[in-house]
């Protein structure tokens, strides 16, 4: 598996786990559930380890993410990150959706990917999972994800499987606020 395919692979993950944009805004959210997403308004760092199925080589994952809070029931996200010397951006919003008793991201990025992420709470912890990501140009990966928003920081989890050589890549990836 080439190192090209990976580090796309690693863009759907990045964009189907973290959040996006281009969705109505929810009505009548619990208070409780907009306070708990305004807490992760803020300056985002992460960096992780992922393990490449390609070489088997570990490779470090730096990401950034801002989230600003952009509606009375939404937040936005801005964030870049970087993986065997390609970079990628993406951009989006996460909201309770009060008709769905959940929270819902949906994002766009510098890539061909799209993805929706469903969160539930649990607590004051949010657990996001991948619905589906859907690429343009390649449809040669399985991607699994998951989102945590746990203790006041976040954590990213991905296993990416090469279709045709069965290869998996790993990831996860640590945020603080900065």
């Amino acid at each position: 598996m080439k190192l090209k395919h990976i580090a796309n692979a690693f863009k759907a993950l990045i964009l189907g786990a973290v959040l996006a944009s281009g969705f109505s805004t929810p009505s009548f959210a619990g208070k409780a559930d907009i306070e708990l997403l305004k807490s992760y308004v803020g300056n985002w760092r992460g960096r992780g380890e992922a393990k490449l199925a390609s070489t088997g080589a570990d490779e470090t994952v730096l990401c950034k993410m801002d989230f600003t809070d952009t509606g009375p029931d939404r937040i936005g996200l801005t964030g870049r990150c970087s993986l065997a010397g390609s970079t990628f951006s993406m951009r989006g919003t996460v909201a309770y959706v009060e008709k769905n008793r959940r929270y819902e991201a949906v994002m766009s990025s510098n890539t061909s990917f799209s993805g929706v992420a469903v969160g539930r709470r649990s607590g004051k912890n949010l657990n996001f999972s991948l619905l589906n990501v859907k690429s343009e140009s390649d449809d040669a990966f399985d991607i699994g994800v998951g989102l945590q928003l746990r203790n006041g920081q976040i954590f990213v989890k991905f296993d990416i499987v090469h279709k045709e050589s069965g290869g998996k890549s790993t990831a996860n990836i640590p945020f603080s606020k900065s």
